[in-house]
């Protein structure tokens, strides 16, 4: 049996628009076409046999969903990512190591499940595809969730800005990487990547393998809010690495951030607020 899963809350809440091109897709198929978000995932995946796969219509959203809901555990049936966000993260991790020169409309989520990171934070403890961070960019994550509530919507341009200026200060923390404590002034992004992108294509960690065993770990520390700003698009190339005085790499196993304050955690783009300190591993 096929099974489509849509969510329809992604795609800035048009989840639904495209599904039809899907279904016709697998139409010889007859598939039963279900919307994750009223599903209990785990218990619909245990009840599935060997002859049954599944089509998971979303972006990153939609596929950090299911991989928590499934508990970081590698499906036992095939499941299919349809591209339907808006980012697109994965699928554009995922294309660049298989030598892609476009994102695929459709991959094999299971063969990457087994290079899945985990973070642990205010008792949670939450798998990802993509990135964690406590900074300025989750901030913008936040606010980007709530504009979806609102009758005019803000675009991530306007809501950066507004975050750069208004809704984010820098804070003073420390950083350990495998042992290693690195203490820093005015914190304003300290995230931990398992793959290339985060934030819809923005290159965080150029030289980040998911494959491999370790993480990127990239603080961006010490500048003031209008030189962020000026720099912050060299992120989507990847080029913001060449500024070693406020751009920290550095690749470990573990990865525990620590705050003098809290502030605003995203994972994927799932946003947890009030997050002081966080531990991300492999």
């Amino acid at each position: 049996m096929t099974y489509i899963l849509f969510n329809r809350l992604a795609n800035g809440g048009k989840g639904e628009e495209g599904i039809d091109a899907v279904q016709a897709a697998y139409a010889a198929q007859n598939p039963e076409t279900l919307d994750i978000t009223s599903l209990d995932t785990a218990a619909f995946f245990a009840k599935l046999t060997a002859e049954d796969q599944v089509i998971l219509c979303g972006g990153d959203g939609t596929i950090h969903r299911l991989v928590n809901d499934l508990g970081g555990q590698c499906p036992a049936v095939p499941v299919y990512i349809w591209k339907f966000g808006t980012g697109n993260d994965f699928l554009r991790d995922a294309a660049l190591l298989e030598g892609r020169t476009e994102i695929p409309q459709k991959m094999l989520l299971n063969d990457y499940m087994p290079w899945l990171a985990a973070a642990e934070a205010e008792g949670q403890l939450r798998y990802y595809l993509n990135g964690c961070s406590l900074g300025v960019d989750a901030v913008v994550c936040a606010m980007m969730e709530e504009n979806r509530h609102k009758p005019r919507k803000s675009g991530y341009a306007a809501t950066a800005l507004r975050s750069f200026f208004q809704k984010y200060k820098p804070i003073h923390g420390r950083v350990t990487v495998d042992g290693e404590t690195r203490e820093y002034k005015d914190i304003w992004m300290a995230a931990s990547m398992n793959g290339h992108f985060q934030g819809g294509g923005m290159k965080f960690a150029p030289e980040q393998d998911r494959r491999g065993d370790t993480l990127c770990c990239m603080v961006w520390h010490g500048t003031t809010a209008l030189g962020t700003l000026l720099r912050f698009p060299t992120v989507i190339p990847g080029k913001h690495v060449k500024f070693k005085d406020v751009c920290d790499i550095r690749f470990g196993r573990e990865i525990t951030v620590e705050l003098d304050e809290p502030t605003v955690m995203q994972l994927d783009g799932e946003v947890i607020r009030g997050v002081s300190r966080y531990t991300a591993h492999k």
